[in-house]
């Protein structure tokens, strides 16, 4: 699928830190890489586990046009074993646990353009090996609602697993301003709720293969 969305804006802008009391402003991937490194994981990182289903919230009046927002920052622990915890603690077990930020970009306001929400993973190695099913859900009866997903380049193959799974620095989940204003909370706040479920094993040495070509005959 081409492209949506112009990609320099989802990675060169700067986003918020989620810790409290840091006011700190940085691109996506700076930003997953100072949390490791000036916060302490348990407080600036949730556990997530395979198969689980986790549900962030979003004001959508916090939302600004043309910036990146935190939606939630993750430390995944993937296993085959679906009972065993590893908790997240001082030092974050990197063997165990894969970093991760869902990101939602807002696009500038255009008299011309419908406004795009977009979600995309972030982490430190581009990952074809740990997805997440990623929805919108409506407010009123919980419903899933089905973005647009999108590779990041033209040349990447197309992942074979499935067109509804997001996976880390590889693609994007495209929602327009009408799907988000038709499934958001219906009271004053306007809350959006997107619902995460991350699968697959983390590696933070996977190597992405490349393409042979074949020789000319």
């Amino acid at each position: 699928m081409s492209s949506l969305v112009n990609l320099e804006l989802l990675d060169n802008n700067e986003a918020q830190c989620p810790v409290p009391r840091c006011q700190l402003k940085l691109k996506p991937l700076e930003l997953l890489t100072h949390l490791l490194m000036f916060h302490r994981p348990e407080q600036s990182m949730l556990e997530v586990g395979p198969g689980w289903h986790t549900v962030y919230f979003m004001e959508l009046a916090k939302l600004k046009p043309n910036c990146n927002h935190v939606v939630a920052v993750m430390a995944y622990a993937g296993s085959t074993d679906s009972t065993r915890s590893r908790p997240v603690g001082p030092e974050l077990q990197l063997v165990h646990h894969l970093p991760l930020i869902l990101m939602l970009y807002v696009s500038p306001l255009d008299e011309q353009l419908e406004q795009l929400y977009v979600l995309y993973l972030v982490s430190l190695v581009a990952s074809s090996s740990v997805s997440a099913r990623v929805c919108l859900l409506n407010d009123v009866n919980g419903r899933e609602v089905r973005g647009q997903r999108c590779l990041r380049s033209c040349l990447q193959a197309p992942l074979q697993d499935s067109s509804e799974l997001l996976h880390s620095n590889l693609d994007y989940l495209v929602y327009t301003a009408t799907d988000v204003w038709e499934h958001c909370s219906v009271d004053e706040s306007h809350y959006l709720k997107f619902k995460v479920t991350l699968q697959g094993e983390p590696n933070i040495f996977e190597q992405q293969q490349q393409p042979t070509q074949q020789p000319k005959q």
